[in-house]
């Protein structure tokens, strides 16, 4: 997958607090052995064939309209709304990156590239860009202190050790139940 008065504090913000919160600014689908964390990306790699991240993608679809209703809500206790899109990259597969400062318009969601991209060039970090809803691969907000959605982050923290998902709970301002 890049935040402070007004509570609609920038998932870049809580994300980058350490270089483990940098763990879900952005990940890649490839068929390369290489999967995980990369620390000097700052990436979570993923096979493409990987069946949890193709759990977390569906479940993150299926659910999507539950994002929108709460986005539209005007709900103060709902903030930090971010999607993840699929940008498609010249092997075939996909980078996933997260869009921040996020609003609605008919099917189109418009948001703000929130992490550097690894392949693409088409876009880059800040840049407002427009995406169809079915283009979204996770979706999240934080409603009272704690995380909705965010099917990849919490299987990227499933995947972590003990002492990891420890160091991660304590810079999120966000729980994960």
């Amino acid at each position: 997958m890049k935040h402070l008065i007004n509570r609609r504090l920038s998932l870049r913000y809580h994300l980058m607090v350490l270089g483990m919160a940098a763990f879900l600014l952005g990940s890649c689908q490839h068929a390369g052995k290489e999967t995980g964390w990369d620390a000097k990306k700052q990436m979570y790699f993923a096979k493409t064939d990987d069946p949890e991240m193709a759990e977390a993608i569906r479940q993150s679809r299926e659910t999507v309209n539950q994002f929108l209703t709460a986005l539209a809500s005007g709900d103060t206790t709902a903030y930090n709304f971010g999607v993840k899109a699929a940008f498609p990259i010249p092997d075939g597969t996909n980078e996933h990156i997260w869009l921040t400062d996020i609003r609605a318009n008919g099917d189109s969601i418009i948001g703000v590239i929130d992490n550097q991209p690894d392949v693409i060039t088409a876009v880059k970090f800040g840049q407002q860009v427009a995406i169809h809803k079915d283009s979204i691969t996770d979706w999240n907000y934080t409603k009272n202190g704690k995380l909705i959605g965010g099917y990849s982050i919490r299987l990227m923290r499933r995947r972590m050790s003990k002492e990891e998902q420890a160091e991660f709970d304590k810079q999120m301002s966000f729980t994960i139940e």
